[in-house]
């Protein structure tokens, strides 16, 4: 079983206790958050959390769903609405896939060997349409990435999916027209990479203008692939690999030290066998498209999810990092805030005991005070509000159940 996937199946049964359960009138059930995001659904200026949970009935894996919780006004929100996704979801993405200028939601399901998409419903804002779904046969999903690779101005979906030493690439069909309700992808491509793939993210690696893919693998690489040639002929195209932390399972592209380029930074969960060691690894880019030896950074047990943004307000982005701990063990948020003459340098974690035991990490301003604040899957969804008094550190957890 790979390491996302397990996150999820121990995190189903430390909660079996304590989750809706009834022994007398039928199987028990479950239920897990297990990934986090954050965007404004319903476009009234406020950022909205979506969870992503992973149920469990009777010891068998069921239907997943989404939950969203709107923000109606600055730190109010609405009771949460579910959507529905495929079996065993592993993780989620939130951004406009069919251009036209609503968050779309797209779900990487693990068990029933699928992605979900479902775009956002024009005519109730903050509701989704019934999805599209991109089936994955013989491959296990454990993430999803979107962006633009062949140039045409529409998106495609990318999928980091166990089972073989490459990624999937969905392109979407054009001409796409934002006041449908339908969307089109083709027979997928595969690219090959350095490892069975446990995460992905597309960016602008080298600076040309186009989508590049970076995925981390379960043989401690990341395998970046530039100059993607997909359209009017595919081509088969290798990876470049770069090593990183033990069993890296995140992955995100972020300008880390101001210099104009991005940089890779991964969650490593394999720091749970080697305790004391690289939770998270930054790969500083060098030449343009290239990526030096990582550096490591120590985390709580078992980095699962990371995010990166400016947490207290000094203009240079920082770190934080989701760890579900060791079994019986609640868990970490690890906070890396930049510190010190070089830029990108990150000064040690700052670690918040977890609830559950977090496995997913977004950021987002939850009461209107202009601050990101630490928005948690940590067994339900979690806040941890930014200190007005001490920008970068954190408050207490406030739970909003799903």
């Amino acid at each position: 079983m790979t390491p996302r996937a397990l996150l999820g199946s121990l995190g189903i049964l430390a909660l079996l206790g304590c989750s809706s359960s009834d022994s007398s009138h039928g199987p028990s059930s479950s239920y897990l958050v297990n990934a986090i995001a954050v965007a404004d659904l319903d476009a009234n200026g406020t950022q909205d959390i979506l969870g992503m949970v992973s149920t469990d009935v009777g010891g068998a894996p069921a239907q997943g769903y989404v939950s969203t919780r709107l923000q109606s006004s600055a730190g109010a929100f609405v009771m949460p609405t579910r959507f529905g996704v495929g079996t065993g979801p592993a993780n989620l993405v939130v951004t406009d896939v069919n251009a036209d200028g609503r968050p779309d939601l797209i779900v990487a399901n693990a068990e029933s060997r699928s992605v979900s998409v479902r775009l956002a419903d024009g005519t109730r804002p903050g509701f989704f349409l019934p999805a599209v779904v991109l089936a994955t046969p013989g491959r296990t999903p454990l993430d999803v990435a979107v962006g633009d690779l062949d140039g045409d101005g529409v998106m495609e979906v990318v999928v980091a999916a166990s089972g073989a030493n490459n990624v999937i690439v969905f392109r979407q069909l054009l001409p796409v027209d934002p006041s449908t309700t339908t969307i089109t992808f083709q027979a997928p491509d595969f690219l090959s990479v350095g490892g069975d793939p446990q995460a992905v993210t597309v960016a602008d690696l080298d600076g040309d203008g186009h989508g590049d893919i970076a995925a981390a693998t379960a043989n401690n690489l990341v395998s970046v692939l530039r100059q993607i040639v997909l359209f009017p002929t595919f081509a088969a195209q290798s990876s470049v690999d770069y090593p990183t932390g033990v069993q890296p399972v995140a992955i995100r592209a972020a300008d880390l030290n101001a210099d104009g380029k991005l940089d890779l930074l991964t969650a490593n969960y394999g720091a749970a066998i080697n305790p004391g060691t690289e939770g998270l690894s930054v790969l500083f880019q060098g030449t343009p498209g290239t990526f030096a030896a990582p550096v490591h950074y120590t985390t709580g047990y078992r980095a699962a999810a990371l995010v990166v943004g400016d947490l207290n307000g000094d203009g240079s982005p920082d770190v934080a990092v989701a760890c579900a701990g060791l079994p019986g063990d609640p868990g970490t948020v690890s906070v890396f805030l930049q510190g010190g003459i070089v830029a990108g340098n990150l000064l040690p974690a700052v670690n918040y005991t977890g609830v559950w035991g977090p496995m997913g990490v977004a950021l987002g301003d939850m009461d209107g005070d202009g601050r990101p604040d630490l928005v948690l899957a940590d067994g339900d969804i979690v806040v941890r509000l930014n200190d007005s008094t001490a920008p970068g550190t954190f408050g207490p957890p406030k739970y909003f159940y799903n």
